[in-house]
C-alpha cells in the first residue's frame, strides 16, 4: 500500500485575485493544510506559470492565447507565487505546469511515484479546469482519488455541484474537508 498526498492547485495570487468570497475558502484550505503536515501526509502545490515571451502558446490552444494577450501568469511574477495564506514549506514541491492539467507536461507523476503515492487528496482552482483535468488524467494514471468538495471552487455554483455530484462521484471519493480531516485525525 502506497502514501497519500494532498495536492494544491492553482492557490496562487493572479487565480485568489480574480475569485471573490475566498477567504474562508483559504481558511478552510490552510485548517486542511495543517492537518497533513501534522500527519506526514505528503503536499504537492501546483502553480500555472508561462516563461517570458509565451514560447508555450499555440494557437490552436483555448486558453494560453488569451492569458499571453493580457500578459498573465509570467514566471517570476507575484500572481504566480502560491497564496501566503497556504504558502508551501521548503520540504514541499511547487510544479509549475504550462497547460490546465497538473500532469500534462510536468514532472507530477515522477514525484509521486518516487513518493510512492497511489492516493490523490485534490483542492484546489478553478473546478471545471484544473481540478477536472487533474482528477481525469490521475484516473488514468490508476491513482485512487479523494476530491475535497469545499477546497474546489468555480465561477459557475451549478458546474462545480454537476462535477462534484454527477462527474466525479462516480469515480472517486467525494467528501467535504472536514470529514477528511476527520478521517485523518482519527486514523493517527
Amino acid at each position: 500500500m502506497g502514501t497519500t498526498t494532498l495536492l494544491i492547485l492553482d492557490i496562487q495570487n493572479g487565480v485568489i485575485d480574480q475569485l471573490e468570497n475566498t477567504d474562508s475558502y483559504l481558511s478552510g484550505l490552510a485548517e486542511a493544510l495543517s492537518t497533513a503536515r501534522n500527519n506526514s501526509i505528503k503536499v504537492i502545490h501546483v502553480i500555472t506559470a508561462f516563461r517570458h515571451g509565451y514560447p508555450e502558446n499555440h494557437p490552436n490552444n483555448s486558453s494560453v492565447p488569451a492569458v499571453a494577450a493580457r500578459g498573465q501568469y509570467k514566471e517570476g511574477d507575484f500572481s504566480v507565487q502560491v497564496h501566503s495564506k497556504v504558502a508551501p514549506t521548503p520540504e514541499e514541491p511547487i510544479i509549475t505546469k504550462r497547460r490546465v492539467s497538473a500532469f500534462f507536461g510536468t514532472e507530477l507523476d515522477m514525484i509521486l511515484r518516487c513518493s510512492n503515492t497511489d492516493h490523490l487528496v485534490v483542492a484546489g482552482l478553478i473546478t471545471s479546469g484544473a481540478v477536472l483535468s487533474t482528477v481525469r488524467q490521475a484516473m488514468d494514471l490508476d491513482y485512487r482519488i479523494t476530491v475535497l468538495r469545499d477546497l474546489c471552487m468555480d465561477r459557475d455554483e451549478e458546474v462545480h455541484r454537476v462535477l462534484m455530484d454527477k462527474v466525479f462521484q462516480r469515480k472517486t471519493t467525494v467528501i467535504s474537508a472536514q470529514e477528511w480531516i476527520s478521517q485523518v485525525n482519527d486514523a493517527a
